[in-house]
């Protein structure tokens, strides 16, 4: 067998996902490690690479969630206290230019006219406009990307989304912004949810992407942060990148491509055209 190369990092990221948090639970937990002996990184690669058949890769999917499952502690989330709490929805909610969320150390501030501010005193960091996406065609296959050379890649902004959800409780925030990267029948459904807590030192990005399209990646690149100050609860999907624009580092959030190379012959695996609905969660800071 011909081992998977880098380029095939960022396929299936549904199982980067999960591949994640298993290992994270396999630090602390023989039963989670037991239950992952099978899959074992040395003898298949091609597994954690995502360049297996959509039976595999499913078969692969349900041990990394009971691994999971072994693994979790309990965590009990404290509802939000009515008479403290404050939930600006609707006109009032249109009305606010700027939209703070805090944590104990970072900060976000979202507006129509700079999308996401990121600030971190600590390291003296004031990145406006911060967090934007790209989206271009993929010609290539499970074992890597390859671009369409006559294309350039469609550029969003944050500012794409629209505030739907202000929250502000004692001791937390929250933004909720949605709406589609794109217009039309060729843009992505997104969400995403803005956390600031007092007793973080780091601000919580959930983003959710919900992907109809096929052969494409979408990533997001977060400019004027250093990529040590940005956690991703992904394996290594990233990639920092030199231009003549500006130096950002950019994450994959969906890679659809569906062609694996088996002796240089092509099968196709439509599951990993990664359809429907996924979930990145990031902490900056």
């Amino acid at each position: 067998m011909i081992a998977p190369g880098g380029g095939a990092r960022d396929a299936r990221i549904n199982l980067k996902i999960l591949q994640w948090h298993a290992l994270r639970a396999a630090d602390t937990s023989a039963k989670v490690r037991e239950r992952l002996h099978e899959f074992d990184p040395a003898t298949r690669p091609d597994a954690w690479a995502g360049t297996v058949q959509d039976g595999f890769a499913r078969g692969f999917a349900v041990a990394l969630e009971e691994a999971i499952a072994l693994g979790q502690q309990p965590v009990i989330e404290q509802p939000f206290d009515p008479v403290h709490t404050q939930h600006i929805t609707g006109k009032d909610l249109r009305k606010k230019k700027d939209l703070l969320v805090a944590s104990a150390g970072a900060r976000i501030r979202f507006s129509r006219k700079e999308g996401v501010l990121f600030v971190d005193r600590k390291t003296e960091t004031n990145s406006p406009n911060c967090l934007r996406f790209e989206d271009r065609r993929d010609q290539g296959t499970l074992d890597g990307f390859c671009a369409c050379e006559n294309e350039r890649p469609r550029l969003f902004s944050a500012q794409f989304l629209k505030p739907v959800r202000y929250t502000i409780a004692k001791g937390h925030t929250e933004l909720e912004l949605a709406g589609s990267l794109g217009r039309g029948a060729n843009g992505f459904t997104a969400r995403m949810l803005i956390i600031g807590r007092e007793t973080a030192a780091t601000i919580e990005l959930r983003m959710t992407i919900d992907n109809r399209h096929k052969d494409h990646r979408l990533r997001a690149r977060f400019l004027g942060i250093a990529p040590t100050a940005i956690l991703h609860e992904c394996t290594d999907v990233s990639e920092v990148v030199h231009s003549d624009a500006g130096n950002f580092v950019a994450f994959t959030l969906v890679r659809a491509i569906s062609t694996l190379l088996v002796d240089d012959n092509k099968v196709i695996c439509e599951g990993a055209q990664c359809l429907g609905p996924v979930t990145h969660t990031f902490r900056l800071g």
